[in-house]
């Protein structure tokens, strides 16, 4: 009974990887309400707000518009990790600038856990990840601040109710950061 639930999680696990797989191969131009769309060249990262990252880290969590502590990320949720090439024992400030968005990629993700207090084990247990990540990474680039280095966008897609896995939305990016960044497109789009 038990290895009949995992056959059919993983073939539809698979099923939804191969639609992925097909719709991303396409010559279709997905608008911005897609998680399939292509962030045009001249897109950038504008920080209205300066932040603060932490002491020891070289990465700042983000989630509904506010910083997060690495444990109190909602991984479930839309959250985005902002990255500098650095880790200092004195707390680093970003200040306010537009950082120009290098490159886009997309990618998955997994993790595999062992079964614990806080996994259930009935994913830990078997050969399918505990975790999904659906993951948008910005390279960026500022001639004032070049040690920031890049923002990952992600959820965890094998979370109860996540629905089909798929990407974050322009929409979706927007509303984790808040309003202290401002993901802009080039005019036109």
């Amino acid at each position: 009974m038990r290895a009949e639930g995992v056959n059919r999680k993983r073939l539809a696990l698979l099923a939804a990887l191969a639609w992925l797989t097909l719709g991303c191969g396409s010559a279709h131009d997905y608008g911005p309400d897609s998680p399939y769309f292509r962030y045009p060249e001249g897109s950038r990262l504008r920080l209205h707000t300066a932040l603060e990252v932490p002491a020891g880290w070289a990465t700042l969590r983000l989630q509904h518009g506010r910083s997060v502590a690495f444990g109190a990320v909602q991984e479930q949720e839309p959250h985005c990790i902002l990255e500098i090439d650095s880790v200092r024992p004195l707390p680093q400030r970003i200040e306010p600038d537009r950082f120009d968005i290098v490159g886009v990629q997309r990618s998955v993700s997994d993790l595999a856990a062992a079964s614990g207090f806080f996994i259930p084990a009935a994913h830990a247990d078997g050969d399918l990840p505990s975790q999904l990540f659906y993951k948008t990474e910005f390279r960026l680039r500022s001639a004032r601040q070049p040690g920031v280095r890049r923002l990952l966008c992600q959820h965890d897609q094998l979370a109860a109710g996540a629905g089909l896995p798929r990407h974050l939305t322009l929409a979706e990016i927007r509303q984790t950061l808040g309003e202290r960044f401002t993901l802009e497109l080039p005019p036109g789009r």
